[in-house]
């Protein structure tokens, strides 16, 4: 594919980008007490060295009334400039042409009062859903307090050695609150008209021009709040208009933290988002980023020539893989380790308070401590098992020079990953086994496939270590008619092993078994496709044909032992995943005793311990847990052969866990 667009330079007020590929601020969770810190800096330089036009930091919070999180980036005080300046110029170092923007962080009512230790402030004394606070308003000195604070904040970043900053007024932020109807209820000068709600962001970016003249002042702007009460996209068109007349940039996002439209999750099509940074472009004449999924080079292609914006953010693509630009330049699109927007290692951490990382790349934010080691002896390695974590250890080990064996029972490579991708909005787990595919073959992997490994294989093999990746078995609850005919394992739906009912009941309210309810529900169901095709013919009412690509087609209750559904979903896609089951009608019981499986009903006691019956069930499906299918090991270990156990051969794990894993005992031999 050839790229017009997308490594032309652009031209911000006095700088230019040497391309148009953007990373966005992204919270890493990997300063120290406000300190950009050694870890931070290498998660950069390796972003910059990957090719990057720009790299926007942050949040960096401007006072303490800004602060976010506790491992946040501060800029509030001269005694942070000495470690910022350090780091400006260890990014330009390792790239002469790339730009560093710092972006300036207030989070207003958003600020959680244990983290500052205060009362945060807002235009209004409205509860926040995201804190679970109500702010106390704001009065004319704190407003010109707050005002200064981004002055000062912006100074130190020119001092710095920033070649930009932005303003990160996007996601219900302080700049939102203030613009918003549904955060200001000010009767002065800085609310009610929208005039008047713009009196604060208007006169801050003044004063910002004004102290630090001809010094690029870029703006992070929600294209619709998606929070009912609040700005559309419509109004945020408007707004736009006049806050262009004082900027030099927007970067266009989505909506606020506590909007029921997911943003940023992998049901979340690719692209859907870039009319918010198309319908901005239509009213201003400064550059517009688009950002919101848009993970592939490709669409940030044929985003920019259908004139949408001028350039593409590309946040967690460049976590996945810092050398995506690079790649893409050189014509290398199948060598790019795809992110697949699971959010398991960036904002799902992010919400438990941890340092970054990625379910792709085991490396990312702990760059330094994970360059792979050069070769001391070749050795000739046996993987058994082609799940996530046996590509990776893999991968990694053939980089480095080893002669590696795939050996698989299956006749395709991913084990699991061919059953995680099939549930809806889970579709982009099949990348990386397009991924690994590529890899097998760049890097002279041998396979051998329908190949069940004995301890004969192995002897015969002589191998010099032997990495077991054989995943795991399903557990089987113990309860009354669970080997009846009408039983089966959840897999085995994914799989295209088990029918599916018009009733059915799933045991086991985890990630499993909340999306077998999903897919269960919407099984059948008008695909998008047709759906597409009908309305475009107008073969079939669009009202009817909603109806049919939406509702729920079967009946499925999920039975959960625990007080709580999703035990170890991602916060960022669990309540996705439960908002999904309610629109659906999905059942869902919790704290339930399962007494027995007829051969039409489930008996359970419910969480008053009430008996309670559930008949006409056509099929039951337990989706209870897993353990380590793992026979050969001991025996291997008696041939005097080193043995590592990977991802659930080891101990039930999660992908990333595996690929972690993967990675490190790869680079480990």
């Amino acid at each position: 594919m050839k790229f017009f667009k997308l490594f032309e330079p652009l031209k911000i007020n006095n700088i230019t980008l040497s391309n148009r590929i953007v990373m966005p601020a992204m919270h890493l969770g990997l300063a120290n007490d406000g300190f950009i810190t050694k870890k931070l800096t290498n998660f950069y330089v390796e972003r910059a060295k990957g090719g990057a036009g720009l790299l926007v930091v942050g949040g960096c919070y401007v006072d303490i009334y800004a602060k976010g999180l506790p491992s946040m980036i501060a800029i509030d005080d001269d005694k942070y400039l000495t470690k910022l300046t350090e780091f400006t110029k260890a990014i330009h170092d390792a790239r002469e042409d790339v730009k560093i923007c710092c972006q300036l962080y207030h989070g207003g009512a958003y600020a959680f009062p244990q983290i500052i230790g205060r009362q945060p402030i807002a235009p209004s004394a409205v509860y926040s859903k995201f804190s679970k606070t109500t702010p106390k308003e704001m009065t004319l000195e704190d407003i010109k307090r707050e005002q200064q604070a981004f002055v000062d904040a912006t100074i130190r970043a020119k001092k710095a050695g920033f070649d930009a900053v932005e303003i990160c007024a996007n996601a219900g932020y302080l700049m939102d609150q203030f613009i918003s109807p549904k955060t200001n209820k000010r009767n002065d000068q800085y609310g009610g008209s929208l005039e008047n709600r713009l009196r604060f962001p208007i006169e801050t970016i003044k004063l910002m021009k004004s102290n630090v003249p001809d010094f690029v002042i870029g703006y992070r702007i929600s294209g619709d709040d998606f929070v009912p009460g609040s700005n559309t996209y419509k109004e945020k068109a408007i707004i736009a208009e006049e806050l262009g007349k004082y900027l030099d940039y927007f970067n266009v996002t989505g909506g606020w933290h506590e909007t029921k439209t997911p943003q940023l999750t992998m049901d979340v099509p690719e692209g859907c988002y870039t009319y918010l940074a198309e319908n901005i472009k239509k009213h201003v004449s400064i550059p517009i980023f688009s950002s919101n999924r848009i993970n592939t080079p490709e669409l940030a292609e044929q985003v920019l020539m259908a004139g949408k914006a001028d350039a593409i953010c590309i946040g967690r693509g460049l976590i996945a893989d810092p050398y995506l630009p690079m790649k893409t330049r050189k014509g290398e699109l199948r060598d790019i380790m795809n992110c697949i927007g699971c959010n398991q290692g960036c904002f799902d951490n992010v919400f438990r308070m941890m340092p970054i990382t990625c379910l792709r790349n085991a490396r990312a934010g702990n760059e330094a401590k994970t360059e792979l080691k050069p070769l001391k002896e070749k050795k000739k390695v046996m993987i058994i098992g082609s799940g996530p974590g046996g590509l990776e250890a893999a991968r990694v080990s053939a980089i480095r020079g080893h002669e590696v064996h795939i050996f698989e029972k299956e006749d395709k490579i991913g084990g699991l990953l061919n059953i995680i991708w099939v549930p809806p909005g889970r579709n982009e787990f099949k990348r990386m086994i397009e991924n690994y595919t590529y890899w097998i073959q760049k890097h002279g992997i041998q396979m051998h496939l329908q190949q069940e490994v004995s301890i004969e294989k192995v002897k015969e093999f002589n191998p010099d270590v032997v990495f077991i990746a054989t995943g795991s078995k399903p557990t089987r609850p113990p309860i009354k008619g669970i080997d009846r005919k009408n039983v089966y394992w959840a897999n085995d739906v994914f799989s295209g092993d088990a029918p599916v009912g018009k009733n059915n009941v799933v045991i086991g309210g985890g990630a499993t078994g909340i999306e077998l309810a999903i897919f269960l529900t919407k099984y059948g169901a008008l695909s998008r496709e047709a759906f597409d095709f009908l309305t475009f013919y107008k073969a079939l009412e669009t009202d009817i044909a909603l109806e049919m690509l939406h509702e729920g087609r079967n009946q499925v209750t999920v039975l959960e032992m625990l007080p709580k559904l999703g035990s170890a979903l991602g916060k960022t896609t669990k309540w996705v995943l439960l908002d999904k089951c309610d629109a659906l009608g999905v059942n869902l019981i919790t704290g339930v005793n399962i007494q027995e499986i007829g051969d039409d009903y489930v008996n359970y006691l419910d969480a008053a311990d009430k008996e309670q019956v559930i008949n006409n069930v056509d099929y039951v499906y337990y989706a209870t847990g897993v353990e380590p299918n793992d026979s050969l090991s001991k025996e291997i270990k008696l041939l005097n052969i080193k043995v590592e156990k990977i991802g659930d051969a080891r101990k039930p794990q999660t992908v990333m866990e595996a690929v972690a894993r993967g990675y490190k005992i790869g680079n480990a031999i």
